[in-house]
């Protein structure tokens, strides 16, 4: 017995040992076909002392900043049809806050604030100043609110993509994703599980993303690929951190609503409705002025920009025509 133990320690420390090395051989790869893959609008900004990844398309009167929900392996690439098509008659930011995509980790707590203040340096580092249109996903609406009460004078109209409010669901503790996580996703688990199975990830990791982008022709089957591949290393601590914040930075949001003269569109996919019941309210709650600040909803899934891509431009457009002017 003492034997067939030794000897299945030894294939258990054999196989993470592989798993890890070929993650750390492939990972460096992958982020470099990435980069390929995005082209000369992908670029490196420093902010603290770290690389923060974002890319640049267009130059229209207009900026606007794509900013991705909780975990998106890769935003670049999964905004990439929405911001091509916006770039036509805008300048199109889209940001990797850290941890997400290319960009570097870092330790500093993933609070609201502190997400903020990294984007609006990076934009400061790429010269382009305000007000932003302001392109939230996900989680990243809990970011542009505070954005946009905080600092309203930079912050020229809101146009969010299913994107979070308070919700006394959501307010409640996150998670605890414990802190081993990120040493299984550095040894290459991640990677793995993804491997295994082509179609359907075990642990349900990036079943919305294979979902989503499947819905879509706008990625090709090596763009998919990447895309996911880019999960490999996106549970790491500085995400995990964000996730065990996300209660705290949906209480910070609780009473928040748009400044009355701030144009703000809510896009929600009809699948959010069906799972959360307070989430089409609570976005009727935090408008102040219906005159300028609209919520419509598109049948459609959580990452609807992947599948809508076109349909979205168009109404971002036409919302800001009518409410924002040119600089």
């Amino acid at each position: 017995m003492r034997w067939i133990f030794v000897g299945l320690v030894s294939v258990v420390v054999v196989a993470v040992a592989i798993s890890a090395g070929v993650h750390w051989w492939q990972t460096p790869r992958d982020k470099a076909a990435i980069e390929e893959a995005i082209g000369s609008d992908h670029r490196y900004v420093e902010v603290d002392g770290r690389r923060m990844s974002v890319a640049v398309q267009g130059s229209g009167p207009r900026t606007v900043v794509l900013m991705p929900g909780l975990a998106t392996p890769e935003p670049i690439l999964g905004f990439a049809p929405l911001a091509r098509r916006l770039a036509e008659q805008n300048t199109v930011v889209t940001v990797e806050p850290f941890g997400l995509g290319l960009s570097d980790g870092t330790d500093a707590p993933r609070t609201s604030e502190a997400i903020v203040d990294e984007t609006r340096a990076a934009l400061r580092e790429l010269g382009l100043g305000g007000p932003y249109v302001l392109m939230p996903h996900s989680i990243s609406g809990l970011y542009a609110m505070w954005w946009a009460t905080h600092h309203p004078d930079e912050v020229a109209a809101v146009v969010g993509l299913d994107d979070e409010r308070y919700t006394s669901d959501s307010a409640q503790n996150s998670p605890d994703w414990p802190s081993w996580m990120s040493g299984v996703n550095a040894a290459g688990g991640t990677r793995d599980l993804i491997a295994l199975d082509k179609s359907t990830d075990y642990l349900g990791l990036v079943a919305d993303y294979r979902e989503s982008l499947g819905e879509s022709a706008e990625y090709t089957p090596d763009q998919q690929d990447l895309y996911l591949r880019a999960y490999s290393w996106v549970l790491n601590p500085t995400v995990l951190d964000e996730m065990a914040r996300g209660a705290e930075n949906v209480r910070s949001a609780e009473g928040a609503v748009f400044p009355p003269t701030l144009p703000a569109l809510s896009i929600l996919a009809a699948s959010s409705l069906e799972v959360e019941p307070e989430w089409e309210p609570s976005h009727h709650a935090a408008i102040s002025n219906p005159a300028i600040q609209q919520v419509t909803i598109m049948d459609g899934h959580h990452y609807l920009f992947h599948a809508h891509a076109a349909a979205i431009a168009d109404m971002t457009q036409q919302f800001l025509d009518e409410h924002v002017q040119t600089r």
